[in-house]
């Protein structure tokens, strides 16, 4: 299972990484697109759907939505319509966070449970992909760093939270994550953060407001990793879906991205790092 989960994360971290880097905007667009596809897809089958007529729908229309706003942007650049997909964003993701130490069982069987759980689709994939263009065409080492950042609190978490876990985070949700390993993703982030802002050759005091950035993000990463173990939950499955031998499905190596990437765009804009020759 290991040697499984290794080499096909070899097989997809060399290409990603050569396609951040060299890939013109556009096609890494395209890319990004067929990801929040195959995301919308799996999250489609777990979201309680009727029918698969329904499913199909809702399958379908997250990376339409997508592509409109892709289209908005080769043809027009960034607008307000924009902004305001990264502020539905940031209104969705401080509500998740608020409300997951609420979660118990049986979200799904009610109405409203349902509804949010579907919304949840749309207002986690559409952003994501569309902050991870914007980030891209900015300054692609900005993605990359995005990844590291989140591949290193959730890394961080894993062995902090194995060697000395002792207090669940949120036992109704996901009992392996413990409240010891949040710190052990936060002190990875705040490394990987003050690494990243050396390397890009942040000023002190913008180096500051990038490091505590980079505990923000790490943070709200957990909160879409819990997300998506809910989604999981509710649906009684172990994994998102199949599709990456050894490690589930997309969603399952998506989760903590999809959370982190509007929150870093957001953050960047808001404290006004992200100007023309900043990165």
């Amino acid at each position: 299972m290991l040697r499984q989960r290794v080499l096909t994360a070899l097989a997809i971290v060399v290409p990603l990484v050569l396609l951040i880097l060299l890939a013109p905007s556009w096609l890494f667009g395209l890319f990004i697109l067929l990801v929040v596809g195959a995301g919308a897809r799996e999250w489609a089958q777990l979201a309680g759907f009727a029918s698969p007529a329904s499913r199909v729908a809702f399958a379908v229309t997250i990376p339409a939505l997508l592509a409109l706003l892709m289209l908005m942007w080769w043809t027009n650049g960034w607008s307000v319509w924009h902004l305001a997909v990264l502020s539905a964003a940031l209104i969705w993701w401080l509500f998740v966070f608020i409300m997951l130490p609420w979660y118990s069982p049986g979200l799904s069987k009610r109405p409203s449970g349902r509804l949010l759980l579907r919304a949840g689709g749309l207002l986690t994939l559409v952003p994501a992909g569309m902050a991870l263009l914007w980030l891209h065409d900015q300054a692609p080492l900005l993605v990359l760093y995005l990844i590291v950042l989140v591949a290193a609190a959730d890394t961080g978490a894993y062995f902090v939270g194995r060697q000395f876990g002792r207090s669940k985070l949120a036992p109704e949700i996901s009992p392996g994550k413990t409240r010891e390993g949040l710190f052990g993703a936060l002190f990875a982030a705040i490394l990987v953060a003050l690494l990243g802002a050396w390397l890009f050759g942040l000023v002190q005091m913008d180096a500051l407001v990038f490091g505590l950035l980079g505990v923000v993000v790490a943070l709200v990463s957990v909160a879409g990793d819990l997300q998506e173990s809910v989604l999981k939950r509710e649906a009684g499955a172990k994994d998102s879906g199949t599709l990456l031998p050894g490690h589930g499905g997309i969603l399952d190596r998506v989760d903590s991205l999809t959370a982190a990437a509007p929150i870093f765009l957001f953050g960047l804009l808001w404290t006004a790092l992200l100007a023309p020759g900043t990165f």
